[in-house]
């Protein structure tokens, strides 16, 4: 799962699916997902995350 601060991100969380998360206007500490190294939150408030950095993320994906 690739996405947003949405409901359904945090439902492809819930069942135990690879998450990557993109954060622009949230903040990751107070919203982000914590499941261990299936989760990966990128960004912050008004500091898109590096075009590099969701590449490697990308390509980090594993089923879990």
């Amino acid at each position: 799962m690739i996405g947003v601060d949405t409901g359904l991100a945090h439902l492809a969380a819930a069942l135990g699916r690879a998450d990557r998360r993109i954060y622009t206007t949230t903040d990751p500490a107070l919203t982000g997902l914590y499941a261990g190294r299936c989760a990966v939150n990128l960004g912050n408030i008004g500091r898109a995350p590096d075009v590099t950095a969701v590449i490697e993320a990308l390509q980090g994906m594993t089923a879990c």
